[in-house]
């Protein structure tokens, strides 16, 4: 499925684009990974009706709170992904409002590169129970906890673009 690039759309955006420079060894494991395999991944700034935003834990991050997300599958659109993906990491539903930001990674090992573009979705809690009874997210990556924070944490990944989409969440949030 060909997917819009939501930056063709809005104009006001979080935009954060890096280039990683890596050994082969390296952009070949990166390589394996769902997110490049795809080219694109999605995750959601999600708000409950407590203005409560829902973040998680995971193995790949142990120290970090992130934002619900992961790859988008082949057929799948990015607003659709967003859903799948944060009930799969929470057991929380959603409904996307719209695109917020877009992080995009170029990986190069001086002969081969890959992009991945990640993109950030304020939503909605519409069943907003964390499900605690299953095991949460997939069975190689596991969620070791999802629970709604009253703030962004300190103590989140990719702090000052994660901190910038959350600001223009909360703007875009007030005006329901």
């Amino acid at each position: 499925m060909e997917r819009t690039d939501p930056r063709e759309r809005y104009d006001d955006l979080v935009v954060n684009s890096e280039r990683h420079e890596v050994d082969a060894e390296r952009f070949d494991e990166v390589g394996e990974s769902e997110v490049f395999r795809s080219g694109w991944g999605v995750a959601g700034v999600v708000f409950g009706a407590d203005e409560r935003i829902l973040a998680i834990r995971n193995e790949a991050y142990p120290t970090e709170w992130t934002l619900p997300g992961g790859a988008v599958e082949d057929g799948e659109s990015l607003s659709d992904a967003v859903v799948r993906e944060v009930a799969e990491e929470t057991g929380v539903g959603i409904e996307p409002v719209r695109p917020l930001g877009v992080d995009e990674s170029l990986v190069t090992d001086g002969e081969r590169s890959a992009v991945m573009r990640f993109v950030h979705f304020l939503a909605r809690a519409t069943d907003p129970a964390v499900d605690r009874a299953r095991d949460l997210g997939d069975p190689d990556e596991e969620i070791t906890e999802a629970r709604w924070l009253d703030e962004l944490p300190d103590d989140v990944f990719n702090p000052e673009y994660t901190r910038d989409v959350y600001e223009l969440a909360r703007v875009l949030d007030s005006d329901r």
